[in-house]
């Protein structure tokens, strides 16, 4: 096996020199925990709506170091997990709502990008949910269904033939072109970071918070400080189970990627791709696949483990069992590829919460907001995220504020999960059921 980099590949495309920490207490309108896309995209929104706040931003290590900047850089509509599922909860009408903003999101990062200079790799290609066998197939069908049932319109699923013409796999059985771009994530956490800081936000790097005191004004503590706040948004994605309220309502999934050597141009001629579409496959434990801007192979997939005591900790990037599994899935789907070099192996950790789709509210009279849950699927939902969290900062009844995504009297806060040892065994459980059932036809 390969001597791989457990280093996040995005990381090694952008030097970062991080900014000082906070050393002294300060008091300000609007503090936020959490530099990754959700925190960064509330700062930026409340300042598009009101450039006079004074907004602090507390980040434990660097904007783009934690979920945001290791995705695999697929922006989707997706809404957390099953847009089935949400139906089912919410009614069809509430669920176009939901997708059709978060779609709009895809758009507008696109825009943000070329208007702020902001070099993240955007690219416009769309993706290809694809199908490898009966019961995918079956998904496709449905999922197509109900975005018509919805008022959408979907474009046909392809057969094989017409599938494998977009992204030659013989893998692939069929296939449905999806609305979507791809980015490089890490570089987009870094140039938003950027932009918030010209808007006048402060950033504080190296600050974790060490836990946010509740009252008239919420007070967040810090190691080298403290920020009293008239607003505190919690931002924190997999790490909301630091503080008491969300301790037991989200579970940190590690999921994996490998990217390989760039490619020569007579490997890229082996593989029809010439639309650079991300591929995604059409099941809950996704495989996906995706060009990077300097042509390497990123291909991720496989185990999606729940580690014992909810273990977060970046030694779990070395897991060479994982890895096998992945590229035994990327030979799967490019055999042709035998002889690709990959360099980096590396994971990160998603906030998986109970039903499977984002939350947002307020906590402590509106003095308290938080937003989390995207369960791998949060580069457009962030940004929407964003501006359902300056809404609800600025106590503005809103079609954002409404969305679905809010919890508030029509949408209860996510159930709970169990403490362990019951939390490892259903975990693991549930991973095995999802599997048996997405194989059945």
């Amino acid at each position: 096996m390969n001597a791989y980099k457990h280093v996040v590949y995005w990381h090694d495309t952008e030097p970062v020199t991080p900014g000082p920490p906070l050393r002294e207490s300060v008091d300000c309108d609007v503090c936020v925990v959490g530099g990754g896309f959700t925190g960064l995209w509330t700062a930026y929104f409340l300042k598009e709506a009101e450039p006079a706040l004074d907004i602090r931003i507390v980040e434990a290590h660097h904007s783009g170091y934690g979920a945001s900047g290791r995705a695999d850089g697929f922006v989707t509509p997706t809404i957390g997990k099953d847009i089935q599922a949400l139906v089912k909860q919410f009614g069809e009408e509430r669920a176009l709502e939901a997708s059709q903003a978060v779609g709009r999101s895809i758009l507008e990062i696109g825009r943000f990008t070329r208007k702020n200079k902001v070099d993240a790799e955007y690219e416009a290609t769309d993706y290809l949910m694809v199908a490898t066998d009966a019961a995918q197939l079956r998904r496709l069908e449905e999922d197509r269904d109900l975005a018509v049932r919805m008022g959408a319109a979907p474009p046909e699923i392809m057969p094989r033939e017409e599938a494998m013409a977009v992204i030659g796999s013989p893998a692939v059985a069929a296939g449905m072109r999806t609305g979507g771009a791809l980015v490089n994530p890490f570089k987009l956490a870094r140039g938003l970071a950027r932009v918030v800081r010209e808007k006048g936000v402060t950033l504080y790097d190296g600050t974790p918070c060490l836990r946010v005191e509740p009252g008239v004004r919420p007070v967040v503590v810090t190691p080298g400080g403290r920020v009293k706040a008239d607003k505190a948004v919690l931002a924190t994605n997999v790490h909301m189970d630091a503080f008491p309220p969300f301790r037991r309502k989200v579970v940190p999934i590690w999921t994996y990627a490998m990217v390989s050597e760039p490619l020569t141009d007579a490997q890229l001629a082996r593989v029809p791709w010439a639309g650079r579409e991300g591929l995604v496959e059409a099941k809950s434990l996704l495989t996906c696949a995706r060009f990077t801007h300097d042509n390497r192979i990123m291909f991720a997939g496989g185990p999606a483990p729940y580690y014992w005591g909810r273990d977060k900790r970046q030694r779990n990037m070395n897991r060479p069992e994982v890895y096998r599994a992945i590229h035994r899935e990327f030979l799967r789907f490019f055999p042709m590829w035998s002889d690709v070099e990959f360099a980096y192996a590396y994971g990160g950790t998603a906030d998986v919460v109970r039903d499977y789709a984002p939350h947002f509210g307020t906590l402590a009279g509106g003095r308290i907001l938080y937003g989390y849950g995207y369960c791998g699927n949060g580069i457009a939902a962030t940004h929407t995220g964003g501006k359902v969290l300056r809404d609800l900062a600025l106590s503005k009844d809103t079609p954002h504020s409404r969305l679905l995504f809010v919890d508030d009297g029509r949408r209860r806060p996510p159930a709970s999960f169990p403490p362990e040892p019951a939390l490892y065994v259903g975990a693991r459980a549930a991973t095995r059921l999802m599997n048996w059932k997405e194989s059945r036809p």
